[in-house]
């Protein structure tokens, strides 16, 4: 089975509040995710947990996500259950020093045939790796907005 694992982080300097409430808002997501990703948000509540979205690339195919669990401030688990791939990733919060680590970790099963024959040629976890810096820049940028 073709897989991605990837991690990617980025270190910035604000309050674990301010990170977490741009994490938590998924409904706004579209503001800082890529204009090429298409974002629909489906099951959304306050508890975060359960609320669901789908992602489509701009020419690509479609995953969804859905908010398994939550530790404030700290972590949100997410699982991938339809579309190309299955899995998890996970939105990690961590102070170093006077500064704040934000990651997201995958670990997810290309389940579409024709993405996973791909992945043998193209690097996969890279260009996720590559589209998910872009993602952690318009976090940081949403982020400084909205101090």
């Amino acid at each position: 089975m073709s897989q991605i694992k990837a991690h990617d982080e980025i270190i910035i300097n604000a309050s674990v509040e301010n990170v977490w409430n741009v994490l938590i808002d998924i409904p706004n997501y579209h503001k800082w995710w890529p204009k090429t990703v298409n974002l629909k948000v489906f099951n959304f509540n306050k508890d975060i947990v359960n609320t669901q979205f789908e992602a489509r690339p701009l020419g690509g195919k479609s995953f969804s996500c859905r908010v398994v669990s939550i530790i404030p401030n700290k972590e949100i688990k997410l699982n991938y259950f339809d579309g190309i791939y299955r899995g998890c990733g996970v939105w990690s919060i961590d102070r170093k020093e006077n500064l704040i680590s934000v990651s997201y970790r995958v670990d997810l099963e290309i389940v579409d045939k024709s993405i996973a024959l791909l992945s043998r040629i193209i690097p996969i976890p890279k260009l996720h790796s590559m589209i998910f810096k872009r993602i952690l820049t318009g976090m940081v940028q949403q982020i400084k907005s909205n101090q």
